[in-house]
């Protein structure tokens, strides 16, 4: 008997395509699920206004990581979020006010501590501004957590919790000493100070917050080390009393002044000056007739934590980051001279709690360093005191706070939906619900030695999904309708709502656990509710079982489905897609202007060729497949495709994955739906394509972003090369025109009409009038998942039907199987196993294309030789 072998699957000719099964491809020797912590979604709210709050962001996010391995976090510099040229501005403005003008700076911050009103209306107009730019971020990379460093930051989220009812947990980092108005919001999940003595400052700044003390925000390797080794590493004296002076990124006051007291103070003392970004007065330094065993300048440096550790004591004028990284270093702070307003506040709380010494005048530290340099014993015990207060806090509890139990005030509002999302809750009717998702065929669990093999239990998934609901706000979030469709978060979800069974006898087949899927499917999902619902059907012999998972369209697009459908899973330790994180480059990078320019000319002019493109186009042909609206019940089929065939097949006729599925679909269907006269023997089915506009990755982003491509595929009967063909260039043609381009600006433009009027626009333009049916290609996780600790053989995506679209096949690739996933209207009358074996049919036409394709070029080759 032949064999066929093509890109590593192998079976015998003779064997029926239909006969193909997750068996055949899949090992069912499954053990036990390895336990992989879940990463998250971090969103760190920063700015590039100094160095501290982007220093404090560094450091939260090495936490996060952290606690949470294989988290994706994203960091935004607010200042440029508010608008070109702003950044830079309000730098500018930041230190003049404190070089030039100090008395203003000063009456600024004390003025939002005596007038409630100005402090109000102020946080009010900066998180007015702020938010409503944060927005479109949050909603773009939809995170878990949202951590802030910043105020207009904080000020920007407060108001999206109060207004726009915004549903993630939030905390802010108050990186200085002393909390002020524009710090501290009641809204906020949390807002953790350096300090207890600093508590009554953040309660007086926001009646009501929730404030929490926590660690330092330093970066771990700010630890108290060798004193001797650090020095030797740093070029510094063994013997000198060493005196760091550090004032922060813009090297604020009077730097020279202080180098100059210190030395003066005793030839025991060694300097090394830290100026940052000013040059001016490195250079100032360096031009000095100092010998290097007096006084070392420095500019902007890395080797802050070598340097901490080398000195004596450090002195500053600030109080933000350089005071938190020497207190997590153990290093005596001295406050000298502080700069206004927040400077001076933070000197006075390090002095109150024990953590620092203030001077005020160059004899004072003059006096003070003389004193420091015959007596250690208080440099000594100041040291103590703050490593005990760094041990006695811990930074990884203030961000573990931060889960779905975490403090929620305010939550009044609801967060408006994208236009993108709220397009699907427009399209809705009692029979046409829009619910997508997957069928999961699932492994037996096999036990110890001997045991024989049982199949996944109802309380191992409701166990599993109890689990990963508090973690995944999609699955708490609530449709509200009116008056604008929204989201509502729901504290808690009651699982046993939303996870049911069905058991089967034991000798069921696949056909028939599907046929038990659609009447789940034809249900509707119960109101007042998070909208998702799942039924594990079980009860066979082998074990083996299906998992049938339904989702509003509303939370998402395919991708997005797969990748909230990723995160109940469990992955294998060393899972390529944990390793995927989307940290961003450094805060305050900007594009040049041109690149800008370039890249917006481009956009348009694809946009408005793509807008052109369907304005023009005709519509599609009328069938009696379209001819009547579907009603409420659903009939569902799923076959099972080898991975790895599939793609030998794609490459040797010269086609990618997607364009293979979308020929084997449509000729799937021709075979069925010609000989029933729902579709002529001649003419062009018209094919909606969805295109992920963003990599498609399970990038565990929510929301709908896709973008659509109408594609006029011929229905008669052809060889499967040319049908590929023939799909490769009308996709490739309308790419090349932007239509899915044109299709997503056209939802973003629709979704700023009045509710009415979008609720019209989307039931004109989602029916049969412009297509008759729907294909979509999904990449899923291509190693191996597991569900309540059974091994995903298959995953089949399903997908809403439209207004006079009666039929629906998605192709999802899982492990080792790209599982069809074919969503019906029984009335079609189509036979499910005559369904399951068109694509069957289809599949195999192809194989032997492929062979044939194979065998050609190999001899071309040969003859070439």
């Amino acid at each position: 008997m032949s064999v066929r072998r093509l890109d590593g699957y192998c079976r015998r000719v003779s064997e029926p395509a239909s006969s193909i099964s997750a068996e055949a491809v899949t090992p069912i020797e499954i053990g036990p699920a390895p336990a992989v912590p879940p990463g998250r979604r971090v969103l760190t709210i920063s700015a590039d206004m100094g160095g501290g709050h982007n220093a404090t962001a560094a450091a939260l996010e090495e936490a996060v990581e952290r606690l949470w391995p294989g988290s994706e976090v994203r960091r935004l510099d607010t200042l440029d979020l508010l608008g070109p040229g702003v950044g830079s501005l309000f730098r500018k403005v930041y230190v003049a006010n404190v070089e030039t003008t100090p008395w203003l700076y000063e009456f600024f911050y004390s003025s939002l501590w005596r007038h409630h009103w100005f402090s109000a209306a102020s946080k009010r107009f900066t998180g007015s501004w702020c938010g409503r730019r944060l927005a479109a971020e949050i909603d773009s990379f939809d995170p878990d957590v949202i951590l802030s460093t910043y105020p207009l930051g904080s000020a920007g989220l407060a108001w999206l919790h109060k207004h726009r009812g915004l549903d993630v947990a939030t905390g802010a980092w108050v990186s200085d000493f002393a909390p002020h108005p524009f710090w501290v919001y009641r809204e906020l999940d949390a807002n953790f100070v350096m300090h207890e003595v600093a508590a009554p400052n953040a309660w007086a700044a926001a009646a009501g917050a929730e404030v929490q003390v926590c660690a330092p925000p330093v970066l771990s390797r700010f630890t108290p080390g060798d004193q001797a080794e650090a020095r030797e590493e740093m070029g510094l004296a063994p013997d000198r009393f060493v005196v760091l002076v550090s004032c922060g990124a813009y090297a604020f006051g009077d730097v020279a002044g202080t180098v100059r007291t210190l030395l003066d103070a005793s030839p025991l003392v060694q300097v090394v000056a830290v100026c940052g970004r000013d040059e001016v007065i490195r250079r100032r330094l360096e031009q000095c007739d100092v010998p290097k065993e007096r006084l070392m300048p420095l500019g902007w440096t890395d080797r802050m934590p070598m340097l901490l550790r080398a000195a004596d004591i450090v002195v500053t004028n600030a109080g933000g980051a350089t005071s938190l990284e020497a207190l997590a270093s153990g290093t005596p702070v001295v406050m000298f001279q502080p700069i206004a307003a927040h400077g001076d506040a933070n000197a006075d709380l390090m002095v109150v709690s024990g953590l620092a010494d203030l001077c005020t005048t160059c004899e004072q530290l003059r006096s003070y360093v003389q004193s420091a340099v015959i007596d250690r014993l208080p440099m000594q015990e100041m040291a103590r005191r703050e490593t005990d207060f760094v041990i006695g806090h811990d930074l990884d509890k203030g961000l573990l706070s931060l889960g779905p139990t975490a403090h929620r005030a305010l939550r009044t509002a609801t967060w408006p939906a994208r236009p993108g999302d709220a397009f699907f809750a427009h399209v809705e009717t009692a029979d046409l619900r829009q619910e997508l998702g997957a069928v999961l065929e699932l492994g037996p669990i096999r036990g110890g030695s001997g045991s024989a093999a049982r199949s996944v239990s109802l309380a191992e998934v409701r166990e599993r999904m109890a689990a990963c609901t508090p973690h995944l706000p999609p699955l708490r979030r609530l449709l509200v309708r009116r008056p604008r469709p929204g989201w509502v978060l729901q504290e808690a979800v009651d699982v046993d709502c939303h996870v049911d069974e069905h058991v089967v006898p034991a000798d069921a087949d696949r056909a028939a656990m599907m046929a038990v899927v659609g009447e789940f499917w034809s249900q509707s999902m119960p109101a007042g509710q998070p909208g998702w619902q799942m039924l594990l059907v079980h009860g066979r012999a082998d074990g083996r079982s299906l998992l049938a998972i339904k989702l509003h369209h509303c939370h998402g697009d395919g991708i997005s489905a797969l990748g909230l459908l990723d995160r109940l899973l469990t992955p294998a330790p060393g899972d390529k897609l944990l390793q995927r994180r989307a940290l961003s480059s450094p805060a305050g990078r900007e594009l040049h202007p041109r690149r800008i320019l370039a890249a917006g000319a481009t956009a348009v002019r694809t946009t408005t060729t793509g807008l052109w493109s369907l304005a023009t186009r005709a519509r599609p042909g009328r069938f009696p497949l379209n001819a009547r609206q579907p009603g409420s019940e659903r009939q569902i089929v799923g076959v099972p495709l080898p991975w790895q065939t599939f793609r030998g097949v794609a490459r040797a006729l010269h086609a990618k994955p997607h364009e293979l599925a979308v020929a084997v679909v449509t000729d799937a269907l021709g075979r069925v739906l010609r000989p029933t006269g729902l579709v002529p023997e001649k003419g062009s089915l018209r094919v909606m394509v969805p295109v992920a506009m963003r990599p498609a990755r399970l990038d565990r982003i929510s929301g709908n972003w896709t973008g659509t491509i109408a594609l006029d595929v011929p229905l008669e009967p052809m060889s499967p090369e040319r049908l590929v063909r023939q799909v490769r260039a009308e996709l490739d043609h309308r790419l090349r025109r932007g239509e899915p381009q044109a299709a997503q600006a056209v939802m973003r433009l629709a979704g700023r009409l009045p509710m009415n009027a979008h609720r019209l626009f989307a039931r004109a333009v989602y029916n049969r009038r412009f297509f008759h049916t729907i294909v979509s290609f999904m990449p899923g996780a291509r190693d191996p998942r597991w569900c309540a600790g059974a091994r995903v053989l298959a995953a089949y995506p399903l997908l809403p039907l439209a207004s006079g679209v009666p039929l629906t096949v998605g192709i999802l690739v899982a492990d080792e199987t790209a599982g069809v996933g074919v969503l019906a209207d029984p009335s079609l009358g189509l036979d499910s196993h005559r369904l399951a074996a068109a694509v069957s049919a289809a599949f195999e036409a192809a194989v032997a294309a492929a062979e044939v394709a194979t065998r050609s070029s190999a001899a071309e080759s040969g003859k070439r030789d």
